[in-house]
């Protein structure tokens, strides 16, 4: 798959090891990067800090790969705007997003403000070292051929049409969505599933 993954550039030393371990397994599995520049930091460190060359540039790089990719997996330990902001963009554009903080977080607060947002698009996983192959699969194979639609015949009693007609009237939502909903939060909270999915 063709997946675009960033990090944060701020305290990128303190942190290289768990980014290159990120990399370095989406690349043996085979998948794409869309924005491979994680190899190239290094060379623009100047007294712990990254020398920004062109951020236009870094910019519209980033915005293109962002449209290319099928998924989007962002290192979010140490989170600022930019992060942020590329988290917006690619549900924005209708990507399935997967944010990652390695454990212990570094937080001042209990949870982040990207956390509010309400998508079915978007995931959280704190990881260490050994977690971390388990989650980058199950996220990767939830979504192997997402775009692909199916269409499928569902047979429901005269209470189960009740409540979608009444859902529908009452709540604004069409009666897939409220269906699609619905299973979403079952596949959520299937253990069984996210276990088959990191295998």
């Amino acid at each position: 798959m063709k997946i675009y993954y960033t990090c944060s550039t701020s305290e990128f030393l303190k942190y290289e090891k768990n980014y290159n371990a990120i990399r370095e397994f989406l690349i043996k599995e085979n998948h794409i990067l869309t924005r491979d520049w994680i190899p190239h930091t290094k060379e623009m460190i100047v007294n712990d800090k990254i020398a920004v060359r062109d951020i236009k540039k870094i910019y519209k790089e980033c915005m293109r790969a962002i449209n290319e990719a099928d998924l989007v997996i962002i290192e979010d330990t140490v989170s600022n705007f930019s992060t942020g902001h590329q988290v917006t963009v690619a549900l924005q554009r209708q990507k399935p997003t997967l944010v990652l903080w390695a454990k212990p977080k570094q937080a001042h607060f209990n949870t982040s403000f990207i956390q509010g947002v309400e998508s079915d698009l978007l995931e959280f996983q704190v990881y260490n070292e050994e977690t971390l192959p388990k989650i980058l699969k199950a996220f990767i194979k939830k979504y192997e051929n997402a775009k692909q639609k199916n269409r499928f015949h569902l047979v429901i009693n005269d209470v189960e049409r009740k409540y979608l007609d009444w859902a529908q009237f009452s709540k604004g939502k069409s009666r897939t969505n409220l269906i699609r909903e619905s299973l979403r939060k079952t596949i959520e909270g299937d253990k069984d599933y996210s276990k088959y999915l990191s295998e």
